[in-house]
């Protein structure tokens, strides 16, 4: 699915999940309830991703300018995808399954998946090899033809210096025509 993009740059599918507070969410959950978000239009989308912030205890100071440089400085990282009818209609249901199920030796569960109307808000979990833990946030607005959201995400892993980096995203995403 072509939303990879807008996933890798945060426009993350969310709905709403009944369960109790802290019990983690099934694949099937999360799934069902991305059907309750708006499904996007489909046609040519231009996202932007912005780190907002980084920290990285222990990384000198001119490293984390290195990082941030890398990743757009203030401009962010900027791509544009075609989404086409298919994927519109699918909406955000396979991509939710896509990030809960991780990868690469990587497993993920949401903590927390709520949504109403076009508002989102999601807590993820995912652990992976070499004792790599990372906890993330998303929230923000998924309309038919544009999207905002913020992302933060924590991480422990043993190879960071200080073991561990915080960072936040700020991801919007706008449908800019048809397809070519």
């Amino acid at each position: 699915m072509r939303w990879k993009v807008l996933a890798i740059t945060g426009a993350m599918m969310l709905g709403a999940c009944g369960d109790a507070p802290g019990t983690p969410k099934s694949m099937d959950e999360v799934a069902a309830a991305a059907e309750n978000l708006v499904k996007p239009r489909p046609g040519l989308y231009r996202s932007t991703a912005r780190l907002t912030e980084i920290e990285v205890p222990g990384l000198p100071a001119g490293q984390a300018e290195q990082m941030r440089a890398m990743m757009g400085g203030s401009q962010g990282q900027t791509s544009e995808t075609c989404l086409t009818q298919e994927e519109a209609d699918e909406g955000f249901r396979d991509f939710a399954r896509q990030i809960g199920e991780g990868g690469q030796g990587v497993s993920c569960e949401f903590d927390r998946f709520d949504a109403a109307g076009s508002k989102l808000d999601a807590a993820l979990k995912c652990s992976g090899p070499a004792g790599v833990a990372v906890d993330m946030t998303m929230n923000g607005t998924v309309e038919r033809e544009r999207s905002e959201l913020a992302m933060s995400m924590s991480q422990k892993n043993p190879a960071l210096p200080g073991g561990e980096m915080r960072m936040a995203m700020a991801v919007t995403s706008q449908r800019i025509g048809d397809c070519p």
